[in-house]
């Protein structure tokens, strides 16, 4: 089969229709696609981070997939050139549509995607209509000529091809014989996939006559058209075209030769000197030869151009060699491949770290920033609870448990006098800071009951137990020690009749809602 397809930068790069940023870094882009993909598109990402819009970004990335990579991003391409389609900007500037268009219309030839060439060729012959570029829009009907065939429209798909070479046919512009070169390639392709190799010599010929005129007359040629090579290019682009034309010639005649032709070995004929007659297989060899001489009949996608051609004519020996250079050009193709996705994935996981730490962050300064908040709030409420502490307490004076001592007997007074006496006594005697003084000993104390001690606290008094009352005066009396900093926390407690410090620090937390030490800071705060 032959191989058909676009023929790289000798079929012309139309000028961008963007900004002249974004055709500068197009170019820059490009350039780096065809040897170091993986650096094209790290570029695509800087000129990102530096505030190129994310449509612009996102097209040269889709044409960095649909012309490099070897063919393995093109669903990635036609994605986001479809998506690209459905925005604004592409609706509304038609230079940025058609080259999104262009570039979709690429990658669905690229990926034999015939359903989505129809649809957005279509499209694009209609913007050409539009924008009354005849040429280009003949250019994309021979595209639409292909994919008709490959849907299982022949006759309409060669009838479509043969009506677009008539109308280029014989017009001395440049353009119009640039676009003829395409679709003669196109109708060789087709004809080739359907088995009519006897009708691929007279198109290829044609090629070859086109060729020759505008060898002879360049300056007829001539019009201005940005595809139209410089002078000193114009020998390459002859060359090329002409040396596809050969590669056609050389299958053709090795397709169509006798089946009673020897395989094996080159005839005496095959030289130079086109053979005489009928002598099909002298023919092949004659256009290989000359296909061979070409600096493009010697590059990786000549090579593979011309691999059916010797298949045909048994020339083992340079298949086995060009299937060897396929192999390693594969190969360093996958292991740019493998690059570019270790490369995308370090940069995935470098963004997720990113991410990650900057949750991690955002978190510590919310946890900061409540923790900070909620010491204030705490400092506050203590300072609070500590200035009613002392202004209650009187710090110093502890006036407010002071009683008359009254002269009846103990047996003859009320719980509530007998409450009076007995905290008075307990007060003014510093009894509390006794750690072992309970109901026990205050009764032996008292020399009265241990149940009249019981009833004078559970109810002649305000406190639950004689404890109770003990627990309130050791807790005040410590509230007057820690005003001296140079005792400990274990000092006062052991001072103010608390035989533990545990006991102590429970006792004060419940009592006022915040530790001794914090009591002692804000007093001194």
């Amino acid at each position: 089969m032959f191989v058909t397809g676009c023929a790289g930068g000798h079929d012309g790069q139309k000028p961008d229709g963007a900004t002249p940023v974004v055709k500068q870094a197009a170019a820059q882009v490009m350039r780096l696609a065809a040897d170091r993909p993986e650096q094209a598109l790290q570029t695509i990402d800087s000129l990102r981070a530096e505030g190129m819009a994310d449509y612009e970004t996102n097209w040269l990335r889709a044409k960095v997939y649909c012309q490099s990579l070897e063919g393995t991003r093109l669903d990635s391409a036609i994605a986001i050139c479809e998506r690209l389609m459905l925005l604004d900007v592409a609706r509304e500037n038609r230079e940025y549509r058609q080259d999104v268009l262009e570039t979709l219309v690429n990658a669905c030839q690229r990926n034999n995607d015939d359903e989505r060439i129809l649809r957005w060729t279509a499209e694009l012959v209609t913007l050409f209509h539009e924008n009354g570029d005849e040429t280009e829009a003949l250019r994309s009907e021979a595209e639409i000529a292909v994919a008709l065939t490959h849907t299982g429209h022949l006759h309409e798909g060669l009838a479509k091809i043969d009506s677009v070479i008539a109308t280029l046919g014989g017009k001395r512009k440049f353009n119009e014989l640039d676009a003829s070169m395409i679709a003669l390639k196109r109708k060789v392709g087709l004809l080739s996939e359907t088995g009519r190799y006897a009708d691929i010599i007279p198109v290829a010929q044609s090629m070859l006559d086109r060729l020759a005129d505008y060898e002879q007359h360049p300056d007829n040629y001539h019009d201005g058209s940005y595809r139209e090579p410089a002078d000193e290019d114009r020998a390459g682009y002859i060359d090329f075209y002409r040396n596809r034309a050969y590669g056609y010639l050389a299958e053709a005649y090795a397709r169509t030769a006798p089946l009673s032709s020897p395989l094996g070995g080159k005839p005496q004929s095959a030289t130079i000197t086109s053979p005489k007659g009928e002598d099909k297989r002298g023919l092949a060899y004659h256009y290989l030869a000359l296909y061979e001489q070409s600096g493009y009949g010697w590059t990786q996608e000549g090579r593979h151009f011309i691999v059916p051609t010797l298949c045909l004519l048994g020339e083992s020996a340079k298949m086995d060699s060009i299937f060897q250079d396929l192999d390693e050009a594969r190969f360093h193709a996958y292991e740019q491949q493998m690059e570019i996705e270790r490369k995308d994935a370090e940069t995935k996981h470098a963004r997720q770290i990113a991410i990650g730490l900057n949750v991690v962050v955002l978190l510590l300064l919310v946890i900061i920033f409540l923790l900070f908040r909620h010491h204030r709030i705490v400092k506050r409420k203590n300072r609070v609870i500590v200035e009613q502490i002392t202004e209650k307490l009187e710090i110093g004076g502890l006036g407010d448990l002071s009683f008359s001592r009254l002269g009846e007997s103990l047996n003859d007074q009320t719980t509530k006098q007998l409450f009076e006496h007995i905290s008075h006594a307990i007060i003014s005697e510093q009894l509390y800071l006794q750690p072992l003084f309970d109901r026990e000993a205050a009764a032996t104390h008292f020399g009265i009951s241990s149940r009249r001690i019981g009833a004078a606290f559970t109810q002649g008094s305000p406190y639950k137990s004689l404890p109770d009352f003990i627990r309130e005066c050791r807790l005040r009396h410590a509230c007057r020690l820690l005003r001296d900093t140079t005792m400990t926390i274990a000092d006062i407690a052991a001072a103010s009749g608390f035989s533990r410090i545990t006991t102590f620090n429970h006792d004060f937390k419940a009592k006022y809602e915040l530790t001794p030490t914090e009591f002692r800071s804000q007093l001194n705060s």
